[in-house]
C-alpha cells in the first residue's frame, strides 16, 4: 500500500468538525518540549475556529503555566473548588488565537479535578460551536485513565510523543499525534502524525517498521509545527504581557461569564468544616447485621454513631464508633459520657481511635437528600453516616467508613467498587449533625 499525502495547512486535515472536547495527552518528562507543541496546536485550531479554550488540567503540568507568563495564582483548582471564578483566571492575549486556562500554584491531579460536580463548567465551552482542549500530563492520568475517560466523555484526543494506547483507553478517537524527535532538545518541535491505523489501514506495528515512512512524514509536517509554534511563542518571548479576560475583551471572556451566571448555577462554596480526626470505639462485631443493630439501638438515644467494616489480622470486623471529634480531649469527654451513661463499659484511651479518613460519598444542601442516600447505601450493605458543614449552615456530606490508614479501608473500598460507586478518599470533616 503506498503511503498517504500528509499535509498540515490547517486542522481541517486532522481535526474533524464534531471534535469540540479535546484531550492533549503529553508523554511523562516532556514538559517543556510539550508545553509550546500544545500552545501551538491551541493557537492553530483558534485561528481556524475561534471561540478556542486551552485548559491546564492537571498538577504536573506547570511548564505551561510559564511558558504563557501566568505561573502562580489561583487556576483551575482554586475556580472548581468555589474559591474564584473561571473567569476571574481565565487570560487573553492580542497576539494569541485563544483564551488559556492555567493550572496554578494549588494544581490537583485530572483524576480528582474530574470528580468535582463544577467540572461540568468546562465540558460547557465546547458547547455552541466552541473548542476546548484539556492539556494533560500522562503522570496526571495516575492509572486511573477509564475512571477519568467517564468523567470527561472526550470527542477526541492528540497525543505528544510516546503514550501507549492512551486514546483507546480514554474511549476517544485518535487525532493526531505529534512525535517528538529523538535527538532533539526540549525546545524543539516534531512532526504530527496521521491520526490512526483506519487512515491508511497500516497497523501501528508496520509503522513503527518502517522508518522512510516517519522521516517523510517529520520532514513535511515539521516545518507547520514550527511555524505556529513561531507565531505563539516568539511574540511571548519579546515581552509580550498577560491581561485578565475582562468584559471589555472579546468573545471568549464573555462567554465565560455568561455561561458562569446564565447557563449554569454558581459554582457552590468549597466545603469548610473542622477535621473529624477521632471517633470513639464502642464495640466490634464479627456481622454487619449485629453492629448496624448496634448502632441503631445507640442512636435512638441521640448522637451520631456510626459503622467501619475495618480488618485485624485476616479478618473484617464491623467497629461501632460514636461521634467525630477534631480534638482527642474532646473525644476523651465525650467517651466518659458515653461511660456514665451506660452506652460503654469503661474508660480506655485505646478506644479513642484516629480514623481521620473515609470515603466521601457527596455534599447535599438538604437534609433529607443526604439520609436518602445513606439508606440506600445500607440497603446495599454500605454503611454510611452525615456529617454537617456546621451548626448554622446548612449543608451535609455523606461518609463510609471510618480509618486509620488507607490499607484498613481497602474492603470498603472493593464494596464500593463492586457497587459502581465512586468516592473520594481522604479526610474526613465535619461535625455530628
Amino acid at each position: 500500500m503506498s503511503e498517504p499525502s500528509v499535509a498540515f495547512e490547517s486542522p481541517t486535515d486532522w481535526l474533524p468538525d464534531e471534535a469540540s472536547l479535546i484531550a492533549i495527552v503529553r508523554q511523562a518528562g516532556t514538559s517543556e518540549w510539550a508545553s509550546g507543541v500544545a500552545a501551538g496546536l491551541a493557537d492553530i485550531v483558534g485561528r481556524r475556529r475561534g471561540r478556542t479554550f486551552l485548559a491546564n488540567v492537571g498538577a504536573a503540568s506547570t511548564e505551561l503555566d510559564r511558558l504563557l507568563n501566568v505561573a502562580g495564582g489561583p487556576g483551575l483548582t482554586s475556580a472548581l473548588s468555589g474559591t474564584t471564578s473561571i473567569a476571574s483566571i481565565a487570560r487573553s492575549a492580542p497576539e494569541r488565537s485563544f483564551t488559556y486556562l492555567p493550572g496554578g500554584e494549588s494544581a490537583l491531579p485530572l483524576s480528582t479535578l474530574s470528580r468535582m460536580p463544577a467540572f461540568r463548567l468546562l465540558r460547557k465551552m465546547s458547547a455552541g460551536g466552541g473548542t476546548l482542549l484539556l492539556y494533560i500530563a500522562e503522570e496526571d492520568l495516575d492509572g486511573r485513565v477509564a475512571e477519568v475517560a467517564n468523567d470527561l466523555r472526550l470527542s477526541g484526543c492528540i497525543v505528544l510523543g510516546t503514550v501507549k494506547d492512551v486514546a483507546l483507553e480514554l474511549g476517544a478517537p485518535l487525532l493526531a499525534r505529534v512525535e517528538r524527535p529523538a535527538s532533539s532538545s526540549e525546545s524543539e518541535g516534531g512532526g504530527i502524525a496521521p491520526k490512526t491505523a483506519e487512515t491508511d489501514g497500516v497497523s501501528e506495528p508496520d509503522r513503527e517498521a518502517r522508518p522512510g515512512y516517519w522521516k517523510a512524514l517529520a520532514g513535511i509536517a515539521g516545518l507547520f509545527v514550527l511555524w505556529a509554534l513561531w507565531a505563539l511563542v516568539v511574540p511571548l518571548v519579546s515581552g509580550g504581557g498577560e491581561e485578565p479576560a475582562s468584559p471589555d475583551m472579546p468573545a471568549e471572556s464573555t462567554a465565560l461569564q455568561e455561561m458562569e451566571t446564565e447557563a449554569e448555577p454558581a459554582v457552590p462554596p468549597a466545603w469548610q468544616a473542622p477535621e473529624a480526626n477521632y471517633s470513639v470505639l464502642v464495640g466490634s462485631y464479627v456481622r454487619l447485621n449485629d453492629a448496624e443493630e448496634r448502632r441503631a439501638e445507640l442512636a435512638g438515644s441521640g448522637g451520631l454513631f456510626l459503622v467501619s467494616p475495618t480488618p485485624v489480622r485476616g479478618r473484617v470486623y464491623y467497629r461501632v464508633f460514636a461521634g467525630v471529634y477534631e480534638d482527642r480531649a474532646d473525644a476523651v469527654a465525650a467517651m466518659e459520657r458515653l461511660v456514665v451513661d451506660g452506652h460503654k463499659e469503661a474508660v480506655k484511651l485505646w478506644d479513642v481511635r484516629p480514623v481521620r479518613l473515609a470515603h466521601d460519598l457527596g455534599t447535599f444542601d438538604e437534609r433529607t437528600a443526604a439520609d436518602e442516600l445513606v439508606d440506600s447505601l445500607r440497603e446495599d450493605g454500605i454503611p454510611a453516616y452525615v456529617l454537617s458543614e456546621s451548626t448554622d449552615r446548612s449543608r451535609f456530606r455523606v461518609y463510609a467508613g471510618a480509618f486509620e490508614s488507607e490499607e484498613a479501608a481497602l474492603p470498603l473500598s472493593e464494596l464500593l467498587a463492586g457497587h459502581d460507586l465512586t468516592a473520594d478518599f481522604g479526610v474526613r470533616s465535619g461535625i455530628a449533625p
